[in-house]
């Protein structure tokens, strides 16, 4: 085993217990502290992908982005996006007399709006459905498992690269092994779930799916600057963006269909 994958390992076991107790015990105060700390961290690393330089723009995304969580905890999420848009154009409005170059970084900055805090902002939403706390935690930790099994089983068997021009050390059998770690963990978790097994089942592969999308999607905007990682807050997995980009794209898809399936 290498350093790098004993930084792995080290640090996965000092978070977990800090992010169960956040999303399964805490207060909502701590649970809404919590999700906000994760999207400021977030976004100041999506800004720093897009190398937003300027302090006004990279404060701009962070407190856009917080308000907007702020109001998806609220439950009034629309009016937050409304919100959030409204203030992003007042404020190029007011510095094109000043700054007209700063206009060249608004599509980035509207981009901040969805991802992260679009996306991330439905963590709130499972607080409404039931066992809403423990489905969170379920997601996550399915997108986990596929990630996990993904990266060792890809390491050991990967043979046929999945999409070498985004991410050329991502194979098939990673993919496969991903799916089918995520498959045992929905196995294992089903009788704790509130619902019919069979759909436990057919979900924890999907997400699968669905958080390789956002690896692929971070992975492109990387590519796009040069850089191999979103930051090195996280020992072992580089970023906190690096490490939730399947999450932010599985939270939406869970909630909805958990959503469906507990009407």
């Amino acid at each position: 085993m290498n350093r790098e994958h004993r930084k792995r390992i080290f640090t996965a076991i000092l978070a977990l217990p800090i992010l169960i107790w956040f999303v399964l015990c805490s207060p909502l105060f701590f649970f809404t502290f919590f999700v906000l700390l994760i999207g400021g961290f977030a976004t100041w690393e999506h800004a720093r992908i897009w190398q937003l330089k300027q302090k006004s723009l990279l404060y701009l995304c962070l407190c856009l982005n917080i308000l907007f969580l702020f109001f998806f905890a609220s439950h009034r999420p629309l009016l937050g996006l409304v919100l959030t848009f409204f203030l992003l154009a007042l404020f190029f409005i007011a510095t094109y007399g000043r700054q007209p170059e700063l206009t060249a970084h608004l599509p980035i900055v509207a981009l901040s709006l969805l991802y992260p805090a679009l996306l991330l902002g439905h963590a709130f939403c499972f607080l409404s459905l039931i066992k809403g706390r423990f489905l969170l935690l379920w997601t996550l930790f399915i997108v986990f498992a596929s990630d996990t099994g993904a990266f060792y089983l890809g390491c050991r068997f990967g043979k046929h690269k999945l999409y070498p021009a985004v991410s050329p050390k991502k194979s098939w059998e990673g993919l496969f092994g991903g799916m089918a770690s995520a498959f045992v963990l929905g196995l294992l978790s089903n009788s704790f779930l509130p619902t019919a097994h069979f759909k436990a089942l057919f979900l924890a592969p999907f997400l699968t799916i669905i958080e390789q999308v956002g690896d692929f999607f971070e992975s492109v905007i990387k590519r796009h600057a040069g850089l191999k990682d979103s930051g090195q807050i996280l020992p072992g997995h580089g970023g906190l963006l690096d490490r939730i980009d399947g999450v932010l794209f599985a939270l939406p898809f869970s909630y909805y269909i958990w959503q469906w399936w507990l009407k």
